[in-house]
């Protein structure tokens, strides 16, 4: 590789490293894929310390991806599994003893589009928060649309879709998109 081409590589590292946005976008890459116990620990450090909130017993798995983690609070005992990708620019917030299984999905942004003569790229975003009562648990491989609000001890079923609603206390929900299929 010519030394032109790595001097203008290590200039965007430079710059990304003058960036404390930036930078704290590297240590989450770096701590993202520890395993084990410590993994957890270091995760659980990192982030308390970024989230707006965060209660005692926080677990974070490894290959989660967490966005904006300045708009998310959690409570006490909360477990965001595997590889889970949190979108958190509209506001997450989490009551205690929340699990999320593993690739969960919460969205809290979406793209406008509605003008067709404007490139949807250019048109902006719309931010809906994200909303999970105590003792919600999120099965496996689920995406939680912006703008939902699940009441305590809702369970959502793996594999689901949950749209933009709010769901009383106690529901069950399955499918594509979720609807309610019980309570507890």
């Amino acid at each position: 590789m010519p030394a032109n081409s790595l001097i203008e590589i290590f200039k965007y590292l430079y710059w990304d490293m003058a960036s404390p946005l930036s930078r704290d976008q590297y240590i989450a890459a770096l701590l993202r894929n520890i395993p084990g116990d410590f993994g957890i620990v270091l995760r659980r450090k990192w982030y308390t310390g970024r989230f707006s909130k965060a209660g005692k017993g926080l677990s974070i798995h490894p290959g989660t991806v967490v966005l904006n983690p300045g708009c998310i609070e959690c409570g006490d005992c909360v477990n965001i599994g595997l590889f889970n990708y949190i979108q958190g620019g509209g506001g997450i917030i989490m009551g205690s003893n929340v699990l999320l299984g593993p690739y969960t999905r919460i969205w809290t942004q979406n793209h406008n589009y509605k003008n067709p003569d404007i490139p949807v790229r250019a048109q902006g975003y719309t931010f809906r928060p994200v909303v999970m009562g105590d003792d919600v648990w999120i099965g496996a491989n689920v995406f939680v649309m912006p703008g939902v609000v699940l009441g305590s001890r809702c369970v959502v079923s793996a594999n689901s879709v949950v749209g933009r609603k709010e769901y009383p206390p106690g529901t069950i929900l399955a499918g594509y998109p979720a609807r309610k299929i019980g309570a507890r």
